[in-house]
């Protein structure tokens, strides 16, 4: 409990402590910002598309891949990062 509240203190006593801090994921984060890279290149590719089988893969994929997304940011809320939601979304 000690080194918790030095370490809350570091910056300085009137300066509360953004918890915010502490609830940082970069994996998250990289995650994130991976599925919304392939969002965007699978909607690249659907638009480019004209085989209908593989426009069906394309659109099986993208369903899959919004499903990644909206477990992510769930994730994030439930983690309460806000910066990193409004950032991405």
């Amino acid at each position: 409990m000690a080194v918790r509240m030095e370490r809350r203190q570091r910056l300085s006593p009137k300066i509360p402590f953004d918890t915010e801090v502490e609830r940082y994921h970069p994996d998250l984060e990289a995650e994130i910002q991976q599925v919304q890279a392939e969002l965007r290149h699978n909607q690249m590719l659907f638009d480019l598309e004209v085989q209908p089988d593989l426009v069906e893969q394309l659109i099986y994929e993208r369903q899959a891949l919004y499903c990644r997304y909206r477990f992510l940011i769930g994730e994030a809320r439930r983690l309460g990062l806000h910066a990193l939601l409004t950032s991405h979304e």
